[in-house]
């Protein structure tokens, strides 16, 4: 598993496009509805990766609906897990510099996920 953290201003499709995705072949990025890249989804592809943004209504390239009911799914496994975490974090964490927040919660997940697994 990988994450990053960006700040809360950033747009996810930048966000995933400056980050460096060190990802084994044949992999399934699932992305929120915010992401709606048809040429990212189209170079990803190409380097055998497959991007899953769930797609609005309006969208142009829409799913079927079974694959819409599992991406769905997808994503509300991995919120879960999310607010699993969230809820063992403490509510302030004290950083001076951004490094020292990104390793605070890097530790803190770790933590958590395996204090869940005990």
């Amino acid at each position: 598993m990988e994450f990053f953290l960006t700040l809360g201003s950033a747009n996810d499709t930048t966000a995933l496009k400056i980050y460096h995705l060190d990802l084994a072949e044949e992999v399934k990025v699932i992305e929120n509805k915010a992401f709606n890249d048809y040429g990212y989804e189209y170079l990803l592809k190409e380097a055998d990766t497959t991007l899953l943004p769930l797609r609005k209504v309006n969208s142009k390239r829409p799913y079927s609906p079974r694959q819409t009911y599992w991406l769905e799914a997808q994503r509300k496994v991995v919120e879960t897990a999310g607010s699993l975490i969230e809820r063992l974090l403490p509510k302030h964490i004290h950083a001076v510099t951004f490094r020292g927040f990104e390793l605070k919660v890097a530790l803190f997940v770790l933590a958590s996920s395996i204090s869940l697994l005990c």
